[in-house]
């Protein structure tokens, strides 16, 4: 681990910050935000640079020694160690572009193999969604765990669908037609990183993603804070750990295996919508 006074989890929450103010300026400035193009439907403005330099600067300050993986700077090697802090500096970026009020700073950390720190921070919302391995999710100071589980027919359903050039079409479309006819709503937000982390402490029942092109950024934090509410979280082979991650699943344990089965089945449901 790091040796250093300032724990990692306090300074990913303060780079975090750091991130969220530049952002909120961004959101809140007048006239039309000037932004270029990455590719198909994918924007980067110079509120994502700023905010991902503002993470780095702020984490290498107190941890000189870990590594970066950035949407926006790409990979910078540890000096020292395993360590790499993944950043997505604005998981939402259309949202944002568009005057939408739901997008995220997201920082996370691997440590070899092994996601071991997540926080996903709103804002808008001065929200704080914050994990640690083995040492549970909070928002803010408060401890937070995942509620209890639903019945199929009654759960609210988050997922990230696929546009322009952005991954598989039919594939996304027959896992949410199989899907809507069981639950009570299905939801695509726009950022992954909150859709995942809320499933973890309840505003969603679940999340799944198949079709969508979803990079390690994009879900790295909110994997550790719905796995450390008591989620679980694999893709949808059942795998919890699998080297890249095509497609994704977080529910509660009492209805993971039922909800990557009903994705997978296209069984019809049944005359009174219950699974």
């Amino acid at each position: 681990m790091i040796g250093n006074s300032e724990s990692l989890s306090d300074t990913l929450q303060l780079a975090a910050r750091a991130a969220g103010a530049i952002l909120r300026e961004g959101y809140h400035a007048a006239g039309a935000i000037d932004f270029e193009s990455k590719g198909a439907s994918d924007f980067v403005t110079h509120y994502d640079r700023a905010a991902e330099n503002a993470i780095i600067d702020t984490i290498r300050r107190a941890h000189p020694d870990v590594g970066f993986l950035g949407e926006e700077t790409g990979a910078t090697p540890a000096r020292d160690g395993e360590i790499t802090v993944i950043i997505d500096p604005l998981d939402g970026t259309n949202n944002f572009l568009h005057r939408v009020p739901h997008f995220s700073v997201s920082i996370a950390v691997r440590e070899g193999d092994a996601l071991t720190h997540g926080v996903v921070y709103q804002p808008l919302l001065d929200e704080m969604l914050w994990a640690e391995r083995d040492q549970g999710t909070y928002r803010g100071e408060q401890r937070i765990t995942a509620p209890p589980a639903r019945a199929l027919h009654e759960m609210l359903v988050a997922t990230c669908l696929p546009y322009h050039a952005k991954g598989d079409c039919p594939t996304s479309l027959s896992q949410m037609a199989d899907l809507m006819p069981r639950v009570a709503g299905i939801r695509a937000p726009g950022s992954a990183a909150l859709e995942i982390a809320y499933a973890g402490i309840g505003r969603f029942d679940a999340f799944w993603s198949q079709g969508a092109r979803l990079e390690l950024w994009d879900i790295a934090a909110g994997i550790v804070i719905a796995r450390e509410a008591g989620c679980t979280v694999t893709d949808l082979t059942g795998n919890p750990a699998p080297t890249e991650w095509t497609s994704l699943l977080v529910a509660h344990p009492e209805r993971h295996d039922e909800l990557r089965e009903a994705i997978r089945s296209g069984e019809p449901a049944s005359p009174t919508g219950q699974a």
